[in-house]
């Protein structure tokens, strides 16, 4: 076995091919892991190693790096990965050491890790080394063309009456760097209520407009809630370069304004552009305590999949 660091220039395919094995319902592409690398603070932690077996074929990667999102200088987010077929030779137990052994210099406090409900093998890895169950994220899926959008009738109309406007981040203009600005501040007031195990951290603006590269971008399914010209809802989806899914990226209405049915009135938007799209499933994951968010998404139909855990050490 060899360790060695990542190589941009060569790896990403075989820690794609990887990841995708691991996680058949999962995929991700090339790009989307290019992009979640990027999406990050320069001077956060992050870090990747490869490992080979004698013939030199990538059978397995480790990783580190602070989390932009709750940044704690001495909390860390580690991961390993090996190929299903070379699993239980020591891979693993190779690539976790020696990311532990890398992290030492910085003094680590807290790590933290996720696996998909049922892989025993990685549930057991993570139990023998310490690590315990702290936070859960239901996965589900609503097929798009089985939707009856009659069961909600009026519910946009209630919203409406009220004075409040639905628009796309299009509509308003993504172009528009004060649009940007408008939508940025919202989206991290949204972003610090969304359940998370350790406090949220803003982003800066700078990392955070990288969005509008991710090859899924879509502005005209950032679905928003004006109050006069107060933001004050949003629902967005995500293209995904692995199939024709869409993914939620976020729903969140402002203290102010919720129990309104403004939720309600943006998921039905962004189902009648799944629909127009041609789009066969919406993804969607919460925190299984969201309870708000889950009767909604149950109400739409949205069915439970496997979802991810959460474990910390």
């Amino acid at each position: 076995m060899t360790i060695r660091t990542f190589d941009p220039t060569r790896d990403y395919p075989a820690i794609v091919a990887i990841y995708n094995a691991n996680f058949p319902g999962f995929q991700e592409s090339e790009n989307e892991f290019r992009f979640g690398d990027d999406y990050r603070e320069e001077k956060h932690h992050f870090a990747r190693i490869i490992a080979e077996d004698d013939s030199g074929v990538v059978v397995g990667y480790g990783q580190s790096a602070h989390d932009s999102h709750s940044f704690h200088p001495t909390q860390f987010q580690v991961d390993i990965f090996v190929a299903p077929a070379q699993q239980a030779k020591g891979y693993g137990k190779a690539l976790f050491d020696q990311v532990i052994a890398d992290l030492e210099p910085l003094q680590p406090t807290a790590l933290r890790t996720h696996t998909v409900e049922g892989t025993e093998r990685a549930l057991r890895f993570l139990t023998d080394r310490g690590f315990t169950e702290e936070m859960s994220y239901a996965e589900s899926w609503l097929d798009v063309n089985t939707f009856d959008a009659s069961r909600f009738a009026g519910a946009e109309e209630r919203v409406l009456s009220q004075g409040i406007r639905l628009t796309t981040l299009r509509e308003l203009d993504d172009t528009n760097p004060e649009v940007l600005q408008r939508f940025y501040e919202f989206t991290q007031v949204i972003q610090a209520d969304i359940p998370s195990p350790e406090p949220f951290t803003p982003l800066p603006y700078e990392v955070w407009a990288k969005r509008f590269d991710h090859s899924g971008y879509l502005p005209q399914a950032n679905f928003l809630a004006l109050d006069r010209e107060t933001l004050v809802g949003l629902s967005t989806l995500w293209g995904r370069d692995a199939d024709d899914h869409l993914q939620t990226g976020a729903t969140g209405i402002a203290r102010s304004h919720r129990r309104r049915g403004i939720a309600l009135a943006l998921k039905l938007r962004a189902l009648a552009f799944a629909k127009e799209r041609g789009a066969p499933i919406i993804r969607t994951d919460n925190e299984v305590n969201n309870e708000g968010m889950l009767l909604i998404n149950r109400a739409l139909g949205f069915v439970r999949q496997p979802g991810w855990v959460g474990f910390v050490k």
